[in-house]
């Protein structure tokens, strides 16, 4: 079974590959869970901090996408794009709008599995 984070999801579909592409990369370069023992309090540490960046920077990009893409079409109106770059663009700025949504599914359900834990 593949396991895949939904980070390295949306790491993949805003590349435009296939994430199991970017997972086969990823494991391939990966160090051995020895040689990382040690760096899990800094991780720990600093878990907050890069899950908040990684959110502002994902959603900064996903809107960039947005906007990339009806940048392109409004182009294409005026006859100044071609079909392909707004075929492309819309590809681009579907990926991200389900990359979001899967983002947000997870999210929630989350949540939802931790408001179901007793006390």
């Amino acid at each position: 079974m593949i396991e895949m984070s939904v980070g390295r999801v949306a790491a993949a579909y805003a590349a435009n590959r296939s994430p199991f592409v970017a997972g086969l990369a990823e494991t391939q370069t990966a160090t051995s869970p020895l040689s990382t023992a040690g760096q899990t309090d800094a991780v720990a540490a600093s878990a907050e901090s890069d899950f908040g960046g990684f959110l502002d920077k994902s959603i900064s990009q996903a809107v960039d996408t947005l906007k990339e893409s009806e940048r392109v079409s409004l182009a294409a109106v005026s006859g100044k794009a071609s079909a392909q770059d707004v075929v492309r663009s819309v590809l681009a700025a579907e990926m991200t709008v389900q990359s979001v949504v899967a983002i947000r599914d997870k999210m929630v359900q989350a949540y939802q599995e931790i408001m179901r834990i007793a006390v």
